[in-house]
């Protein structure tokens, strides 16, 4: 390869002694401990077990839906995406005269332009993104980055690097097998045609080279032939492509060809595309899988993580000891007893069923803690922690926080208004970064399109009402699941204005109006939804959900109890009847129930904080610290369990830590009076500061105050 202007060393990070900062940013799409820590006490995944021990490990929580467009694209903001804008894996095609005139814009010209202006729906890209990514950010400050696959990222944006798009590793279905250079994925754009010579094309694979996935293979398997096999046929096309993006990732690491850089950032979704393909065979054996499936396709899964662990070898030994790596996965994938019944393939269900909430995240480098645990950590929080871990301010305007707690010596959190537009320290934001000629090739859009329907993500025969719906229901639920319920509710009606029937979308309303304690609203939604269902399990929850709102507690008991006699392994059901029995103050009941859901599902954050709540009523505070403890550890954005964790902090004499609690369920949800009022009680009679013990109280009876004003409205 021929060398290209190297960087100019201007970038200096805050690193200690004014050396240069670099931050490795690593993508593992729904990667999971589930499946990791196994095979790292086996020590089948050497790299990352000496990555962990450098450094920090832990959870990282997902966001509502958990759609990889979505979420990737958070990962690399900082906001949620009613803020980024980016809805799903498609988008109206702005170009598209029947789009123009649906979103109440001038239609393009007709004639040549309209012929030309490709399908209404297209992939999702950069240019619908509102707001600046990392890559913008370090660009206009002068950091040179590498950008390597990440979703919605065509066409390429011109920044201080290198952007390498997530069109330029996708094999373009012709029918000579030729694969031509995608327009646009590549800046800059000279680079092009360098990088397309390292890309491997699943025609050029072949079935033995995905022997190490299938040891079959090498049996010679009686009556099977790899050629014909679909399983063999998969893994080769998602090889090909991996081992594409692979290559382009070691080559541009290359300081002395491709100018060096500050920040790199590489997206892998071999994890989560095999394992919608193969995870249905992993052991133990599903009920719908065939015996000789299920001995042929075992050990895929565990080929993959594998091959994970080598190209993290490779990627590691490239970046060197000085460079600060981060690595995680959006959200975790089940591979127990919790995957759903029937394929785990997106195209025969609900790919999202197959989502786990939590995904990974190990964090290691120079100044960060070595062989520690971090909790709480959220997808938004990326973007803050790499800003800080740079030197630089994070916006106030972000949704995630940095996790300062990861750093030897944590240093002094700066805080902006926002990166959008010019800022105040006299750095002006660049020129547009995508030109009007990089826009999408029709053709080579409609083939992205068509690959997303043959895997299932979106739905081939969708009108253009269709996909606005589905951007509705994604926003909605953005809103929903960061307590913006009436915002919700505005998205959901709009989906029912187009779609009358949708019940989805009803009983999505009738939750956000539980949300917002209109309990008659939402039973009369509900009912409408099910229609002639109402001795079913689920409207037996449903119902018993709502009674717990109204503060009859047996009577939906009753509910809670029938839906059990019918579907007891229903989600969130035992969580249910346990806070019925708090409310009814039968501990042992209640410890039963929460327990029962934590056999099902250990990693459930709200079974966590009510046992530990059941066991500070029955005295054992030490207990219910710890329970608080991984509940928050799970889910840190759940200001109650704050409250939890405090309450026992301060029975067991922790005071100071206790405080910290409290200040954390204040800053998750500064409305709520409770925990002012347990910080009047500790500085009163614990640290004898009647000063702050006054404060507090009278900001508890404000609130209280403005609630009982709020609810007689």
């Amino acid at each position: 390869m021929a060398k290209h202007e190297k960087h100019d060393g201007r970038c200096e990070g805050a690193a200690t002694g004014g050396a240069r900062r670099r931050v490795l940013l690593i993508g593992w799409d729904a990667a999971d401990w589930k499946m990791i820590n196994p095979l790292l006490e086996q020590g089948h995944m050497p790299c990352l077990a000496k990555l962990i021990d450098r450094g920090v490990m832990g959870n990282i929580a997902s966001l509502t839906p958990m759609l990889s467009p979505m979420l990737w694209t958070s990962i690399v903001t900082g906001k949620h995406a009613d803020k980024h804008g980016i809805m799903g894996f498609a988008e109206p095609n702005p170009a598209h005269p029947e789009v123009a005139a649906a979103l109440g814009h001038a239609s393009p010209a007709g004639g040549e332009n309209e012929k030309n202006a490709g399908p209404a729906m297209r992939p999702v890209t950069s240019t619908s993104r509102q707001c600046k990514a990392l890559w913008n950010i370090l660009s206009e400050r002068g950091k040179r980055s590498v950008v390597l696959n990440w979703f919605a990222s065509q066409p390429a944006e011109r920044i201080n690097g290198v952007i390498v798009t997530d069109r330029f590793a996708h094999a373009v279905a012709t029918p000579d097998k030729d694969w031509p250079a995608v327009p646009g994925s590549v800046h800059p754009a000279e680079l092009l045609e360098e990088l397309c010579e390292l890309r491997v094309h699943p025609a050029s694979t072949t079935p033995m080279q995905v022997a190490p996935f299938i040891p079959k293979l090498a049996e010679k398997e009686p009556g099977f032939d790899p050629l014909k096999d679909q399983g063999v046929h998969e893994l080769r096309v998602l090889l090909a492509q991996c081992a594409s993006v692979h290559a382009a990732a070691v080559a541009l690491m290359d300081d002395d060809t491709f100018g060096g850089w500050d920040f790199f950032a590489v997206y892998y979704d071999t994890i989560d595309r095999f394992a919608h393909e193969f995870m249905q065979y992993h052991p133990p054996k599903m009920n719908h899988v065939l015996d000789e499936e299920f001995e042929r396709y075992k050990d895929v899964m565990i080929g993959c993580y594998r091959f994970h662990d080598m190209m993290l070898a490779r990627l590691l030994e490239l970046a060197g000891s000085e460079t600060t790596v981060v690595l995680l996965s959006d959200h975790g994938f089940h591979s127990d007893h919790l995957r759903p019944e029937g394929s785990s393939a997106i195209k025969d269900g609900q790919p999202v069923a197959w989502h786990r909430q939590h995904g990974i995240v190990v964090i290691a480098g120079p100044g960060i803690k070595e062989d520690e645990r971090v909790y709480g950590a959220s997808l938004l929080d990326i973007t803050p922690t790499i800003l800080h871990l740079f030197g630089l301010p994070v916006a106030k305007d972000m949704d995630g926080n940095a996790l300062t707690q990861i750093q030897l010596e944590p240093t002094s959190l700066e805080m902006i208004e926002t990166y959008e537009g010019g800022d105040d320290d006299g750095i002006v934001a660049s020129e547009a970064s995508v030109s009007e000629t990089d826009e999408d090739d029709p053709w080579v859009a409609q083939q992205v399109l068509d690959q997303l329907a043959q895997l299932g993500y979106i739905d081939p025969n969708a009108s253009l009402d269709g996909l606005l719906c589905d951007r509705l229901r994604n926003l909605g639920q953005v809103y929903s699941s960061t307590g913006r319920a009436k915002l919700a509710i505005e998205q959901f009606e709009q989906v029912l204005q187009k779609q009358p029937e949708d019940k989805g979308a009803k009983m999505a309303i009738a939750s956000c109006l539980m949300q917002l304690g209109r309990l008659d609203e939402c039973e009369t939604m509900a009912h409408e939804v099910m229609n002639g269902e109402e001795d079913t399990p689920r409207a037996h929850l449903y119902m018993g959900m709502i009674c717990f709102r109204r503060d009859q507690p047996e009577e939906a008991l009753s509910h809670l109890l029938k839906a059990e006699q019918t579907d007891a392994m229903m989600p969130g059901l035992h969580v249910q009847i346990g806070q019925v029995y708090l409310r009814r103050q039968q501990w042992e009941d209640a410890e039963r129930a929460f327990s029962k859901a934590l056999d099902s599902n250990p990693d459930d954050a709200e079974a966590h904080d009510g046992l530990g709540v059941v066991y500070r009523a029955q005295g054992k505070s030490a207990e219910a610290v710890e329970e608080h403890m991984r509940s928050v550890a799970l889910q840190h954005h759940r200001p109650q369990t704050h409250i939890h964790l405090g309450l026992a902090l301060a029975e067991v004499g922790e005071i100071d830590w206790a405080i910290r609690a409290f200040n954390v369920a204040i800053e998750q949800n500064p409305r709520n009076p409770l925990p002012h009022r347990c910080l009047a009680q500790l500085y009163s009679h614990a640290q004898w500061d009647a000063e702050k013990a006054e404060a507090h109280r009278v900001k508890a009876e404000e609130l209280r105050t403005a609630l009982s004003t709020d609810k007689s409205e």
